[in-house]
């Protein structure tokens, strides 16, 4: 499972690599040499990458006994980097919002983690599915006080029930983000705090989401939550989500609690919850499979429905590996704190949260593992940096990239006078020239093909002329159009072009825009006319693929035109016939008019037809 370091010299290698002829025994590679990890391999260690808004402790570590993985996601929308450059309307030259950045494919995920305790996943992702919000480890509430895509529940603001990119671009959407509170580690116990109310609707007047992770022993962990609610508040109910890709989940209780565990190989894996009344809600167990397009099967999921009360309610959940015993679970809090106490046939522990804003309490979190009493205080707290700008730096960038043009200049050169599979350097040509104008794309194209082919002639006809043929190589080259020129001139007329759709806010198909970024068939979701709905609390997600009708309006509008213009002259026709032929002697006249009947009764019925096939 580790990452081997290789023991000899980077400047050894590459110095073999630059003068090491083919062939040759003339090596500085020593075989002798063994493989040795790094020095820090198999301790694990915490990381926060501030852009991203992750925290990870225990990656790269060995599947074994006490070797656990746990990861945190709370940030802002796109990383901290674009986000601020968005919001802060930041190189006006170059950016317009949200139209030069691609977010779509984030998930509505702030606030969600993962535990893999020995290396076995327990609580994972649900990997690359539909981007809803119970697809993720993360709340949903009751009721919804917007369009959602399961009502009367209500996810992140991301979340869109229409298509298979998160939003992004517009509207609460624009400026959804989370943030990591503090995410410290202190002999061995690990304590992680989000809060993700920027995630969520400001209608449903929601002070606090924050979720709180206490990593007590390699296979304990405790995750608490905390919904503060506005005065105004409409929420009744909150839905949190645990998956597990791999394993379904198994139903369990003891003495009230209820739980839910996996089965792996080296034992069960189980998870317990309660809020701060000492409550213990049923779950909801459902397994989901993607629909056609997506890369993976679907996900199973456990479903914890908790009846909120005003203002404050928490849930504690307790995730427990298989070689730990837990004999008891309680919780009980005020307002302001909130004691969690776990014992296990080895160890007690004791943890302590303080959960409120501006207590004037200098902790955020205690844990007494046995006597052994770890403080987590306010300088565990994260402390968010502004990144110090460079003075001019839209015009400094522009300044560098001239000096890197000569080098793709020499390179296209050189790379021009060696060409000799021209099937090959045609697809090149074409993939390079793709974004010039297309009246010379081919031109430019036959002139390369023409200067290549002129080249193998000249090297076909004689070796003697060695030396000359050299010299008009590269004559031929000076003539071949500047391929990089043309594709630096049309990204300054595509800016141009977006700076000027920007201005105009045109909306822009973001379908479109990524339809090129995956390699399987995109499949478009559409919400049921009656809102989507799921078994249970949220069991089978009923999601459908619908195909659009591409008939022209305009044949429609015509086809209709005629079918009632040729039923106007039918009944013409037939009124004819039973007031002024049936009078008339004439058989020729009366055979005239059925026969222009029947015409016309043909016709009607290729209208028809014609009509119920374009649907119109």
């Amino acid at each position: 499972m580790g990452v081997s370091v290789p023991a000899q010299s980077p400047a050894h290698q590459l110095h073999g690599l630059a003068h090491g002829k083919p062939g040759s025994d003339e090596s500085r590679y020593d075989a002798s040499l063994k493989s040795v990890p790094p020095p820090d391999f198999g301790t694990p260690t915490l990381h926060y990458f501030e852009d991203w808004g992750v925290v990870t402790y225990g990656s790269a570590l060995p599947a074994e006994i006490n070797r656990s993985f746990l990861s945190f996601k709370s940030g802002k929308l796109g990383g901290r980097a674009i986000y601020d450059i968005v919001h802060r309307n930041k190189y006006k030259d170059w950016i317009k919002g949200w139209r030069n950045f691609n977010a779509g494919h984030e998930h509505p995920d702030q606030n969600s983690f993962t535990f893999a305790p020995n290396g076995v996943p327990f609580i994972t992702e649900a990997l690359y599915g539909p981007k809803y919000t119970f697809f993720n480890n993360v709340l949903m509430f009751s009721p919804a006080v917007s369009k959602s895509c399961f009502s009367p529940w209500e996810g992140q603001v991301t979340e869109d029930c229409s298509s298979k990119w998160s939003k992004y671009k517009h509207d609460l959407a624009a400026s959804c983000q989370g943030r990591v509170v503090a995410a410290v580690e202190k002999n061995g116990v690990v304590f992680i705090r989000g809060e993700g109310v920027g995630a969520y609707n400001p209608r449903l007047n929601l002070k606090n989401v924050q979720r709180n992770l206490l990593l007590l022993h390699p296979q304990l962990l405790l995750v608490v939550d905390q919904i503060h609610l506005g005065a105004e508040s409409p929420l009744e109910t909150a839905a949190s989500f645990f998956h597990n890709v791999d394993v379904p989940f198994e139903e369990t209780a003891v003495d009230g609690v209820h739980g839910a565990f996996i089965r792996q190989r080296d034992g069960l894996y189980k998870m317990y919850w309660m809020d701060d009344s000492g409550y213990s809600e049923r779950a909801t167990f459902a397994s989901v499979t993607y629909p056609r397009g997506y890369p993976y099967n679907g996900t199973n999921y456990v479903n914890v429905t908790v009846r909120l009360r005003s203002p404050v309610t928490r849930t504690a959940y307790l995730f427990i590996g298989p070689s730990v015993d837990v004999q008891s679970f309680s919780i009980h809090g005020d307002p302001q704190q909130l004691d969690v106490f776990v014992a296990t046939s080895r160890h007690a522990y004791a943890a302590y949260l303080w959960t409120g804003e501006g207590t004037g309490q200098s902790a955020l979190a205690q844990v007494i593992a046995d006597r052994q009493k770890i403080l987590f205080d306010r300088s565990s707290a994260i402390r968010s940096t502004s990144v110090p700008e460079v003075k001019d730096y839209a015009a400094l960038v522009e300044q560098n990239l001239q000096h890197f043009k000569p080098v793709f200049q020499l390179l296209e050169k050189q790379i021009l006078s060696r060409v000799r599979n021209t099937a090959s350097f045609r697809k090149t040509a074409e993939r390079l020239l793709r974004f010039s104008d297309k009246r010379q794309t081919e031109e430019a194209i036959d002139r390369i093909f023409a200067i290549s082919q002129q080249q193998q002639q000249q090297q076909q006809q004689s070796k003697s002329k060695k030396n000359r043929r050299v010299g008009k190589r590269y004559k031929f080259v000076d003539a071949v159009p500047d391929i990089f020129a043309q594709i630096e001139v049309n990204e300054k007329k595509i800016r141009q072009k977006a700076q000027i759709l920007a201005q105009k806010e045109l909306p822009i198909d973001e379908d479109e825009e990524m339809k090129d970024l995956l390699d399987f068939a995109d499949v478009t979701y559409e919400k049921h006319k009656n809102g989507g709905s799921l078994n249970g609390r949220f069991g089978q997600a009923r999601m459908m693929t619908t195909t659009h009708s591409r008939a022209p309006a305009l044949s429609s509008s015509y086809t209709r035109l005629f079918l009632i213009l040729n039923i106007a002259i039918f009944f013409v026709m037939l009124a004819m016939q039973l007031t002024y032929f049936q009078r008339a002697q004439s058989l020729h006249g009366q055979r005239c008019l059925y026969a222009v009947l029947l015409i016309d009764s043909c016709i009607l019925l290729w209208l028809y037809s014609s009509c119920s096939q374009s649907q119109c």
